[in-house]
């Protein structure tokens, strides 16, 4: 039997492992399957928001607005004792915020005497309440705050009694003004008394600063010593100067000596020196030599030695020689003298600058001590001098009160109570029960691990879904009726024309004429998917045959035959050699080319049968009979059976339950058949709610080959295209 290529089978996403999905889509199938949910928690939401709105007692809020003041009047400058700068926004939101301290609301309690207000606080008899109770009690229900862009604070009260909520507001802001006064009267004279105390402290720190300082100038005989400072460094840096003058013509010298040294006494290697050349004598005697050379070559031209020119002429010439050695040699000692001189000079700059850098040290020395002593008596006079005088300034501003805040809208009674609203409530339970239904649907969705949609199985298990299948409402009392023996145009009866256009499109027909019906668990309509399929072949005038080979509970009896069939002759009996083919195959009375095998009975060894290999024996022989074959095999997870029959087909069909059936449970089974050397062509998604299908473009899309008038036979043009394509019969 010919095996199909693996790469006719279509391949819908890479499936180079499993992966969990997530998407918007499923999401949103999530949100319509489940959206009973949601509307259930915005009802009881609702009727919460209308029991709390009937029963809630009204909070009434009365609000006291004042300004802060650009600037604080003052009779004279003490910044630096109460420091407020009140055009900060900082400064506006600590003045707002001290409306809400205890000690405020402490004198409020007293003030007001809360504590045996009937309106405030519920007496008891012979039970005193606790301060910091009621002063919590008010905590909650005062709420300071400063308005945008102004500077004007509101202080607001909520109370159930609309008159003691303004007479607390109002109290607030009077007793704030007292407070506020006793607390800068309380600061000034905390600062009076500070100020003196550190005034005291001070003089005496003065005092005997400035006689320390006394009895050092007294220790070094000096008034003060930063005069002693500027004249001995000016001296010191003049000598540094002077001194590296010296070394450098120091150098120069000696390196010019050294070269005359080098030349000893050739004259004319000592000519050949720019220290001997620069002297005047030597330049001199050059002009005479070059004077007496140009006249004695003159007369040797015209004169013989004989004449009394020539001698005359040598003799000159001679005393010129002799002149320029002498003046070479005269520079040469010149040199010597120089060089002597200039060493001479130096050391004894250098003397001089070691005897002035001594005394500077001394000097400096002596000025540390001048020096810290008397910045020392400079900062206590200048902090002494300061500190009295904000003294006088505070002795005089003790009993002055700075106006930083007005009243420009003292709290009246409201008439209207601020909570609760209709709009607020209605609208929070509305809300609160919409998000709670999308939480909740969402934890569902995230609790349901199994495949929903064909999105969701492509992804995962990298198969094309070649159909859905949705929940079908069975009819009468016959539980398992076909979907191909309901209306034909319903949308189970398309859902398996589908399912058999879809197999035929994964090769040639010849390649692919054998198909393996099976699932990951029991009970997720494998059987009715494969019995389907068989009818919708059967229909399209294919000689077909439907093999149960389910031996352990066959089902496919209970759609073929009516009754109990329990001891029809099947697969069992031809594997055990009791029966041959042309005595098991039963043909279909309601379908004319459809034929079906039982299971056969009852055996205890059903996987060893299998496993024997006579079954694909059984195959090889109905495919010279057949145009198609459908088995329908056991449930992976089940039993191991299916996985001995998986290679023997040409084509397996994985059906899963479609909302149910765990991911991982899945997964396992589509490895299992692919290590069993299956050939998966598929998934066959089943039993899909109609509300979380609905909406599916790919429902419409898979088994939308026929428009809506072909399917309820209106347009005659789409039902003779679909009559050709073989996915509508010429019965249907």
């Amino acid at each position: 039997m010919p095996r199909p290529d693996p790469k006719d089978i279509p391949v819908a996403a890479d499936n180079g492992g499993f992966r969990q999905v997530t998407d918007l889509h499923s999401l949103t199938q999530s949100l319509w399957q489940y959206g009973w949910i949601i509307v259930l928690c915005v009802v009881f939401a609702s009727l919460g928001a209308a029991y709390y709105y009937k029963n809630v007692p009204r909070i009434y809020l009365a609000t006291a607005i004042l300004q802060v003041e650009q600037e604080v009047q003052r009779v004279v400058k003490i910044e630096q004792v109460v420091n407020e700068d009140l055009r900060g926004k900082e400064m506006l939101n600590t003045i707002a915020q001290k409306f809400c301290s205890r000690p405020l609301l402490e004198r409020v309690v007293e003030t007001n005497m809360l504590a045996k207000d009937p309106e405030f606080v519920v007496p008891v008899e012979g039970q005193i309440i606790d301060k910091e109770v009621l002063i919590t009690k008010l905590e909650g229900m005062v709420q300071s705050s400063l308005r945008k862009d102004t500077r004007l604070v509101e202080v607001s009260v909520r109370h159930r009694n609309p008159k003691l909520a303004a007479k607390i507001a109002n109290s607030l802001v009077e007793q704030y003004l007292n407070l506020d006064l006793d607390m800068l009267s309380a600061s000034t004279k905390g600062a009076g008394a500070f100020l003196r105390d550190e005034a005291d402290r001070l003089r005496k720190k003065l005092d005997a600063s400035e006689r320390v300082l006394n009895e050092y100038r007294m220790k070094v005989g000096s008034v003060s010593m930063q005069g002693a400072q500027g004249t001995g460094f000016p001296e010191l840096q003049e000598l540094s100067v002077r001194l590296a003058s010296a070394k450098t013509d120091t150098l120069r010298l000696k390196a010019a000596y050294d070269q005359v040294l080098k030349a000893k006494s050739n004259v004319w290697q000592l000519l050949e020196l720019p220290q001997i050349t620069a002297d005047s004598a030597v330049n001199e005697a050059r002009t005479i030599l070059a004077k007496a050379e140009s006249d004695f070559e003159l007369v040797r031209k015209r004169y013989k030695e004989k004449h009394p020119k020539y001698p005359q002429a040598t003799s000159l010439l001679e005393s010129a020689r002799n002149s320029l050695s002498n003046a070479v040699v005269k520079a040469s000692e010149s040199l010597r003298v120089a060089c002597e001189n200039a060493q001479a000079t130096e050391q004894g700059l250098a003397k001089s600058q070691h005897e002035a850098e001594v005394a500077a040290l001394r000097i400096c020395e002596q000025s540390i001590p001048f020096t810290f002593l008397a910045r020392e008596v400079d900062s206590d006079r200048a902090l002494f001098e300061s500190v009295m005088n904000r003294l006088k300034e505070t002795s005089l501003t003790t009993e002055l009160q700075p106006e930083k805040i007005r009243v420009v809208q003292p709290a009246t009674i409201p008439e209207i109570p601020v909570s609760p609203t209709f709009k607020g409530t209605f609208g929070l339970g509305i809300l609160g029960g919409t998000l709670g239904g999308f939480v909740l649907v969402f934890f569902l969705n995230a609790l349901n691990t199994s495949i929903k949609s064909v999105d969701d199985a492509e992804s995962y298990l990298g198969l094309p879904v070649l159909a859905t299948v949705l929940k079908l409402r069975s009819k009468g009392t016959n539980r398992r009726a076909l979907a191909l023996g309901e209306d034909t145009n319903s949308a189970g009866v398309e859902a398996f024309r589908t399912l058999r256009t879809s197999l035929s499109m994964l090769g040639q027909g010849a390649e692919r004429r054998s198909f393996l019906f099976t699932s990951a668990l029991p009970l997720e309509g494998k059987t009715f998917s494969s019995v389907n399929c068989a009818v919708s072949y059967a229909q399209q005038g294919l000689r077909t045959l439907l093999i149960d080979a389910d031996l352990r509970r066959p089902k496919v009896a209970e759609y073929m035959a009516e009754g109990a069939q329990e001891d029809l002759p099947g697969v069992t009996d031809y594997l055990l050699g009791l029966k041959n083919m042309t005595e098991i195959f039963r043909p279909n009375k309601d379908f004319e080319k459809l034929s079906w095998i039982p299971a056969g009975k009852c055996v205890p060894n059903p996987a060893e049968l299998l496993a024997q290999g006579k079954f694909k024996g059984l195959l090889d022989e109905a495919l010279h009979h057949f145009d198609r074959i459908v088995v329908d095999s056991a449930p992976i997870h089940a039993v191991s059976d299916t996985l001995v029959l998986a290679s023997t087909v040409q084509t397996t069909v994985f059906v899963i339950h479609g909302g149910r059936t765990p991911r991982a449970v899945v997964g396992r089974s589509v490895q299992l058949l692919e290590g069993a050397g299956a050939s998966l062509g598929g998934v066959v998604l089943n039993q899909l709610s109609p509300r979380g299908a609905k909406g599916y473009y790919y429902y419409y899309h898979d088994a939308g080959y026929y428009s809506d008038g072909a399917r309820n036979g209106k347009n005659k043009k789409d039902k003779k295209t679909l009559t050709q394509l073989g996915l509508r019969t010429k019965k249907d």
